[in-house]
């Protein structure tokens, strides 16, 4: 089967990660051809995860100077007529594969929403062009249960199928040893409690909440070391933090597997997620998540089984779902999560399912 993957950029993101995963993974498929394209220009950000594409991947670039224009537009076209594949799945926005899906006919379309769908299309005055396309011409991929019933509420359609996303194990780095003696620096003893927050800073990651928490238990008398790891914090209102012995904000790293294998807690604050691919990141580390119910999180958290989910967003909910973790009764068994990954959010498992999504379009 020939295959092309589309995105806009392989930049550090969730997205991003997880088309690179996917394509590693159909490539193992001998009889698999496999292409990655991505939109805009190469720079060392919009490259991030590219050194980890397989090189029996075949990667393109289109160059363009911005995401959605006509460049961009145009040479979606021309590569997918050059390369003539069985499918094109696109992870970003529709109107890329508008053109093809209507005139290059002979390959099958496919496209992920990784979000909401209301948050998955470019312009909301598309909508109906848009759910026609869903209807005639390109299969819908959701990615929870929540995104799933925002499909089907947004466009009053029930075609989408629900594929729950997947992710490569994440590994440890020869670095693992240099990585625990820093945390254990940090630490203002070395039985206290590890957290580790990871995602970009951002409006949706709501990480006011997270450093709001975080300093009540710490005025409380909690004794604990918080990790953040993530770009743009610089200008975080919160940097003053990094100062203290129990918080410590990282910036981007490439080897967050270390830190996660090191660390107790996974805590997500998020007001709206599709999957986040950090939380099942953490729990193939069996590191234990704490999260509010933001999206996807919902159908993987389980309170009190594999992580703690908190009832709302709001503040003190919050406080006192992380707080529970210092209660001397508490308790969640890390190998049961660590088998909960390996039985339902692999990458393996995931593209299985996408792979049979592919085999029903080409019959």
């Amino acid at each position: 089967m020939k295959i092309l993957q589309i995105i806009f950029t392989l930049s550090a993101g969730g997205g991003e990660r997880f088309v690179v995963d996917m394509c590693n993974e159909l490539v193992k498929e001998p009889s698999n051809e496999v292409y990655l394209l991505t939109i805009n220009a190469n720079t060392p950000k919009s490259q991030h995860y590219l050194t980890t594409l397989f090189p029996e991947v075949k990667y393109k670039n289109i160059g363009a100077s911005k995401g959605l224009s006509l460049k961009s537009i145009v040479g979606v076209y021309k590569a997918i007529k050059e390369i003539n594949p069985d499918i094109v799945h696109v992870h970003s926005t529709t109107v890329l594969i508008y053109l093809p899906a209507l005139f290059l006919r002979k390959s099958k379309y496919v496209q992920t929403l990784h979000s909401l769908a209301s948050k998955a299309i470019s312009f909301q005055w598309l909508k109906k062009l848009q759910g026609w396309l869903y209807r005639k011409h390109v299969q819908p991929i959701t990615i929870s249960n929540i995104c799933q019933e925002s499909y089907k509420e947004y466009y009053k359609q029930d075609n989408a199928v629900c594929i729950t996303n997947g992710r490569a194990a994440i590994e440890k780095s020869p670095n693992l040893e240099i990585v625990q003696k820093e945390i254990d620096n940090y630490k203002s003893n070395k039985s206290i409690p590890v957290f580790i927050h990871v995602a970009r800073c951002s409006k949706e990651k709501n990480q006011e909440l997270l450093f709001n928490a975080f300093e009540r238990l710490h005025k409380n008398g909690k004794k604990f070391l918080l990790l953040v790891i993530g770009a743009g914090f610089e200008n975080c209102p919160y940097m003053h933090l990094n100062e203290t012995r129990y918080v410590k904000i990282l910036g981007a790293k490439q080897n967050v597997g270390d830190y996660l294998a090191c660390a107790d807690y996974f805590v997500l604050s998020s007001t709206w997620e599709g999957l986040p691919l950090s939380l099942l990141e953490a729990m193939s580390m069996g590191c234990i998540p704490i999260s509010t119910p933001a999206g996807g999180v919902v159908d993987v958290i389980k309170d009190g089984e594999n992580g703690l989910l908190c009832p709302t967003f709001e503040t003190d909910d919050f406080y006192y779902t992380i707080a529970k973790v210092f209660d001397k009764d508490f308790a969640i068994n890390k190998e049961l999560i660590i088998k909960e990954y390996e039985e339902n959010y692999t990458m393996e498992v995931c593209v299985n399912k996408y792979y049979n999504v592919y085999k029903e379009l080409l019959k």
